[in-house]
């Protein structure tokens, strides 16, 4: 029977949601809007929360995580820094087109990174741990569960008091979501 030509909406919500595929939503399984509710699906379908102390325990540990994700964001600038500026006191092989023609380096001298060394390797696995947890925590935000997004902020706020103030930079290059 072709039922093409066929009002499905006077059927009902069984009938009409066979053919309403976006649920009125966009496209997406709940509204693109911010709400206040305490039933939330998170990242996971074994992540949800029914209750208050679900929600609550669940924006701790998301708080948890924005502080994490702040101080990996430092700990990569520190490695970084730490592995590639030597203080003229230090023994390292520079050549003397760096330090000056009597080989005498004076202040900071800056040691790059080859493609293959361990710092840079190193660094490529932590920018893949960074730019996933970003990506994550971006997702966590899409919720659009306007306590987990103020914990995700509170998280990330608190974890850039706690590192932010002994960056060198103050410009984040390793920002993945902005």
């Amino acid at each position: 029977m072709d039922h093409s030509g066929h009002d499905h909406s006077q059927h009902g919500p069984e009938h009409g949601a066979m053919h309403d595929c976006d649920g009125g939503h966009g496209g997406h399984g709940h509204p693109m809007v911010f709400h206040i509710g305490v039933s939330q699906e998170i990242l996971f379908n074994g992540w949800v929360t029914t209750n208050a102390l679900e929600l609550f325990g669940s924006a701790v540990a998301i708080f948890l995580a924005g502080i994490l994700y702040e101080g990996l964001k430092y700990y990569r600038e520190a490695l970084y820094v730490n592995s590639t500026t030597v203080t003229g006191d230090s023994q390292v092989n520079i050549t003397k087109n760096e330090c000056g023609t009597n080989g005498s380096c004076r202040g900071p001298a800056v040691v790059k990174y080859t493609m293959l060394s361990t710092g840079h390797i190193a660094q490529t696995a932590l920018h893949i741990l960074q730019a996933t947890f970003s990506y994550i925590l971006m997702l966590i935000f899409m919720t659009y569960n306007v306590w987990l997004c103020l914990a995700l902020v509170l998280g990330m706020g608190v974890g850039y008091f706690c590192f932010g103030w002994r960056k060198s930079s103050v410009i984040d290059s390793n920002e993945h979501c902005q």
